[in-house]
């Protein structure tokens, strides 16, 4: 078996070869799910191959039902699931959200999988290549962008009048960004809400002045 052929030729019928496809899903799917599985996340090595494989299968099963006019009616139906997936990954907590790239590297898993489940292997590899590239080289200018820009909402309780001016002395000494979003007052405390956002060394030294601040409470982020 020429594999040299079935990767270089995309114009061949989506018919045959489907062990190939099989094997190659799993494969594809495994390297996918190898990143995802190295930084803990919940849908991992395994979860990822199955989608994979998975997307692989329902996509063949397609063409075989020998349906001519409307062949793409499965294939359809396997994106609205992986929908249905990619959603339970995904997880609110506070004013974050996690497990957004996650539930995207399984929509491309399985995007991957229709592509080899039609017998496309030049344009799978590619697009393997590319979310790997993302998922491994952009990861270091995310990291970049996240040290710089770092935003945090903070909730920070005075112990009488809040010193708002100090506040926004300290945060300007630092060089960051301040934006007042609410004040809160009882008879003895004031909770005053702001959001902050630059380096995350300054935020670190903003944290500690906080900390120190006998005026202050307590706070949180």
């Amino acid at each position: 078996m020429n594999l040299n052929h079935f990767w270089t030729d995309t114009s061949q019928s989506i018919y045959g070869n489907e062990l190939v496809k099989l094997t190659l899903s799993v494969v594809a799917g495994s390297i996918l799910g190898l990143e995802r599985e190295i930084r803990g996340k919940s849908a991992g090595f395994r979860t990822l191959a199955l989608i994979c494989f998975g997307a692989t299968i329902f996509t063949i099963c397609s063409y075989l039902l020998g349906v001519e006019d409307n062949r793409d009616r499965i294939a359809a139906n396997v994106i609205t699931g992986i929908g249905f997936i990619g959603a339970g990954v995904i997880f609110r907590n506070n004013s974050s959200i996690s497990g957004i790239t996650t539930a995207a590297s399984i929509w491309v898993s399985a995007s991957i999988g229709m592509l080899l489940g039609i017998g496309n292997f030049l344009l799978a590899g590619v697009a393997l290549i590319f979310a790997l590239f993302i998922l491994y080289i952009l990861d270091f200018i995310q990291f970049w962008i996240d040290y710089k820009f770092q935003h945090r909402n903070y909730n920070v309780v005075f112990r009488d009048d809040c010193p708002v001016d100090m506040l926004e002395e300290q945060v300007k000494s630092l060089k960051l960004n301040f934006n007042k979003t609410k004040m809160l007052r009882n008879d003895k405390q004031t909770v005053f809400q702001f959001e902050v956002w630059g380096k995350e060394s300054s935020l670190f030294l903003f944290n500690q002045w906080l900390f120190d601040n006998k005026s202050i409470l307590s706070f949180e982020w």
